[in-house]
């Protein structure tokens, strides 16, 4: 233990730790324990963790489950909702499974039964804090750029972090953006949040549905037409782009774009004019230029329906967005957002997601991505009326796990343990099929697993090595 104490203690002088518990002698003695390896250690009870996090920061908090007044939930809620990088850990001397599992879905790092041993608490902190703390070359927070500009970004899964810290990088440059991603991940929602942390975010913002125009008029409607350049243009007309002077402009499914029309806008990004339908003159165009499609461009350039020159003025910064399916760990935040949302729209009461209907969002497939649960949730939420959305209440797809995932939809969690029961041994699988799943979906690359799941890269590898019944990944 002196040894792992010492390799932590540098790291540690910089932590501020928050331990929350209603014991006041077992919160003493933690508390006595972390300082003597140099860990800024803040105590409260339940009520008093919340006052702290609502009016402090900190590197990880440690928390007991069950407290009056305020529990180990309302602390893990509290964490995500105002800090959602911070690591939490959660303490409990109860032996019921579903609270170490609905903890778990809740975003703790790490659930530890009491008592609660000297290294097991030291390690699992010095990990905590260890994953926690950005270096000071990995540029903006992505979590407060969010929480300062794009609040309606949601989403706390490694996947989406990433993304929001090259939001936070790009948005207050005018450089042009490429979006990409499966349709129903949020394309437009993401240009808009570009917008909001640009120095355009007070000027006009026009979002043009590329594959929505009739063939015939796409050139007048993006560039303008001058008055008789055709049959019906009685009178002169200013297009999508002078709409957007000054401005931003987002190309939504660029991909669907004919190839005349691309060479106009290639014009356009080069050389800052355009020229409307039927006109002689040119018009020079201040606009910043952010294009979206759900098609591999690439494979379109080679296959001839894209020009490469165009192709390369639009993906100076490429942003792929992740399936839903990629960041699983969001689709609780998010079906709760959708809930209170379509409460508050449709004059409803329903009061939440039971566990196991969680679940089964968590392991559909989800083709049509957050448009899709989107969708599901308000139909769910009219038909369930009020109390909680149980497993029943889902289409019957989602119940029986028959949606291209290989995941089952469990058997319900007890919410009281057999005698023969063994908590740790639960705990155990769940991080086994977590892992195993991590894997699976980076094809065995224990780096990009390791984000996923939000662990040290070489946490995961010690826990591998300790897993003997695990098969090995397949590749490095």
């Amino acid at each position: 233990m002196r040894a792992y104490s010492e390799a932590r203690q540098g790291l540690a002088m910089t932590a501020k730790v928050l331990l929350c518990d209603d014991e006041e002698a077992l919160c003493r003695s933690l508390a006595r324990l972390l300082r003597s390896v140099a860990y800024d250690v803040v105590t409260a009870d339940g009520p008093g963790g919340l006052a702290q996090i609502d009016h402090e920061t900190f590197d990880a908090v440690i928390t007991d489950l069950r407290m009056p007044g305020a529990d180990g939930f309302a602390i893990l809620e509290a964490v995500r909702t105002k800090c959602p990088r911070t690591p939490v850990i959660v303490m409990s001397g109860s032996a019921q499974i579903s609270d170490a599992v609905r903890a778990m879905r809740l975003g703790a790092r790490d659930f530890l039964v009491k008592p609660v041993g000297v290294e097991s608490l030291e390690e699992a902190l010095g990990s905590a804090v260890g994953t926690s703390n950005p270096a000071p070359d990995e540029g903006p927070d992505p979590v407060a750029w969010r929480d300062r500009t794009a609040p309606w970004l949601l989403g706390q899964d490694p996947a989406m972090l990433a993304v929001l810290s090259l939001l936070a990088q790009v948005s207050d440059t005018g450089c042009t953006v490429l979006l990409t991603g499966e349709s129903g991940t949020g394309k437009e929602l993401v240009a808009r949040s570009i917008v909001a942390g640009s120095s355009r975010a007070k000027k006009p913002f026009v979002a043009v549905n590329c594959a929505a125009i009739p063939t015939n008029l796409v050139e007048s409607e993006l560039f303008g037409h001058a008055r008789g350049a055709f049959t019906g243009a009685n009178s002169a007309r200013i297009g999508r782009f002078a709409e957007a002077s000054g401005g931003t402009i987002l190309l939504d499914e660029i991909g669907e774009m004919e190839l005349g029309v691309q060479a106009k806008l290639l014009r356009l990004i080069q050389d800052g004019v355009l020229r409307p339908v039927g006109d002689e003159l040119d018009q020079r165009i201040d606009v910043r230029i952010l294009a979206a499609t759900n098609r591999k461009l690439e494979n379109d350039v080679a296959s001839g329906r894209f020009r490469a020159d165009l192709y390369w003025r639009l993906n100076v910064i490429p942003v792929e967005l992740p399936a839903l399916r990629e960041r699983a760990t969001d689709i609780p935040l998010l079906a709760e957002h959708f809930v209170m949302r379509f409460n508050e729209k449709n004059r409803r009461k329903v009061t939440g997601i039971h566990p196991d209907a969680m679940f089964a969002l968590q392991h559909h497939y989800w083709p049509g991505n957050i448009r899709e649960l989107e969708n599901l949730l308000e139909r769910t939420v009219i038909l369930k009326g009020s109390g909680e959305i149980v497993l029943s209440d889902l289409p019957p797809k989602l119940r029986s796990g028959q949606d291209g995932s290989s995941t089952p939809v469990p058997t319900p969690v007890p919410e009281r343990p057999s005698d023969r029961t063994d908590l740790r041994a639960i705990l155990e699988s769940v991080e086994d099929r977590m892992i195993a799943e991590a894997l699976v979906r980076t094809g065995g690359n224990k780096n990009r697993a390791a984000e996923l799941l939000g662990l040290n890269r070489t946490t995961l590898v010690e826990k591998l090595r300790r897993k003997r019944t695990m098969p090995p990944p397949a590749a490095s």
